[in-house]
């Protein structure tokens, strides 16, 4: 293994141990004394403003010199815990406005409750026993306002008779598909002259995704389709050929379907700087939609202009892209079905966490909010170095859907998809290695160097 894939390994590695301990340690907070006194003045308390707008929305306000509204506005004592349903509140704290933990304070839209020192421990009583001073839990930094007593709640609360069944309705509708890229991978070895039933294409492809969880390189999916395809075929620059496109064509297909999305997020984008930050790119994304169907349709245009891009690695990245896209060149029809299956699998992943959604009860987001967030998350995974994605879908959807459906909901609607991939969707493929006909021998390290040799 070179030094280079140790690197990314830990790299990858290092991200996501990162992003966990961002999203359950907090730095910070614990409790801050305010007397009970001020509770009902006005200014006490303090919601975020619903409609200040996110950093894409600050920039062009600057830049066209418009006043930008404030950023929170005064609550009252009985409207915090309603205005904490859907934004972050704070209350003043020695004149400072800190954010504070709702949820250990509500109940019922109200007040319930807030915490006295007892004994040297924090004790939670009714507003009435607070006697002169009430303890508030201050809200520290934290990548993800939740505790895991919280999420732990919110699991068991689960009523596994709405539960189960859309949870099982999420993995059928990954499935579909999953079905649909094994597809489109055979198509496009049937473009490169390679004929291997969907059978066993479907077999490789749930083996790749085995791997896929239980090494930390890249021989996961792509590395070992290419191993299982080349030993077969014997034909590296076909199989090569069809994976190199593949990848493309799903990322287009990724961003017709953050396109297709995007007129109807704007409950999510509004006040969201990472919402509002994808909806601000909806020209370069249509722009790089376009261009990759250009590459991928006309590539001898671009091959000429190749000298003008300073990265070397880059360079030879967009030659191998073109490289490979040429030799469609006669099998356009290739490519338009392939990217067909490609939208189609994505909008499968997007309704999974739909699915996902419904299955935990998740209440004031709408079915598009939701399809819209998961297609942002995916571009965070496939743009972010972390293990499988891991951290990154979490913390995405909570971003975008914590205010309305709550961060622990929109932490679960995210991670159930981590399971779902990874155990119903996965395991089965080291099932189908070990009951393969065909002797399969171990894939070792220099298996891998020969395969990177062979496909360069």
């Amino acid at each position: 293994m070179s030094v280079a894939s140790i690197v990314k390994s830990a790299a990858k590695l290092a991200v996501t141990v990162g992003i966990f301990v961002a999203i359950f340690i907090e730095i910070g907070g614990g409790y801050r004394p305010v007397p009970v006194t001020e509770l009902n003045q006005t200014g006490t308390f303090e919601a975020a403003n619903p409609q200040y707008p996110g950093i894409v929305g600050r920039i062009t306000a600057r830049l066209t010199d418009r006043a930008l509204p404030p950023p929170r506005v005064i609550v009252s004592l009985a409207d915090v815990c309603e205005a904490s349903a859907d934004r972050t509140v704070f209350v003043r704290v020695a004149g400072v406005a800190q954010p504070f933990k709702a949820p250990r304070h509500c109940a019922e839209g109200r007040l319930a409750r807030v915490f006295v020192l007892r004994n040297g421990e924090f004790v939670a009583v009714t507003l009435a026993d607070a006697g002169d001073t009430a303890y508030f839990s201050i809200q520290g930094f934290q990548l993800v306002p939740i505790d895991l007593v919280d999420l732990w709640r919110a699991v068991r609360a689960l009523d596994m008779a709405v539960f189960l069944p859309w949870f099982a309705l999420a993995i059928v509708v990954k499935l579909a598909g999953i079905f649909a890229n094994v597809w489109r991978w055979q198509i496009l070895l049937h473009g490169q002259g390679v004929r291997l039933g969907f059978g066993y294409l479907n077999r490789t492809y749930f083996i790749g995704r085995y791997f896929g969880i239980v090494t930390p390189s890249t021989m996961g999916l792509d590395g070992w389709r290419l191993y299982d395809t080349i030993r077969v075929t014997r034909k590296p620059i076909e199989c090569t050929t069809a994976l190199v496109v593949e990848r493309v064509i799903g990322l287009v297909a990724l961003f017709v379907v953050i396109l297709l999305f995007m007129p109807f997020a704007a409950a999510v984008t509004h006040g969201q700087s990472l919402g509002e930050l994808v909806a601000a790119m909806k020209i370069p994304l249509a722009g790089a939609i376009v261009f990759a169907l250009l590459v991928l349709l006309q590539p001898t245009w671009f091959r000429g202009l190749l000298n003008l891009v300073p990265s070397a690695r880059a360079r030879r990245f967009l030659s191998n892209v073109i490289d490979a896209a040429t030799a469609y060149a006669t099998r356009r029809r290739y490519l338009v079905v392939a990217l067909a299956l490609a939208v189609f699998g994505q909008v499968t992943t997007t309704l999974m966490y739909f699915c996902n959604a419904l299955a935990i009860r998740t209440g004031n987001v709408k079915p598009l909010e939701v399809l819209f967030a998961s297609a942002v998350m995916t571009l965070g995974t496939f743009v972010l170095p972390s293990a499988s994605g891991e951290g990154v879908r979490e913390v995405v959807f909570v971003w975008l859907l914590g205010s309305k459906a709550g961060a622990v909901k929109a932490f679960l609607i995210g991670h159930l998809g981590f399971w779902i991939e990874k155990v119903p969707l996965s395991i089965p493929g080291g099932v189908w290695l070990l009951l393969r006909r065909e002797p399969v021998k171990a894939v070792t390290r220099a298996d891998l160097e020969r395969l990177k040799a062979e496909t360069t």
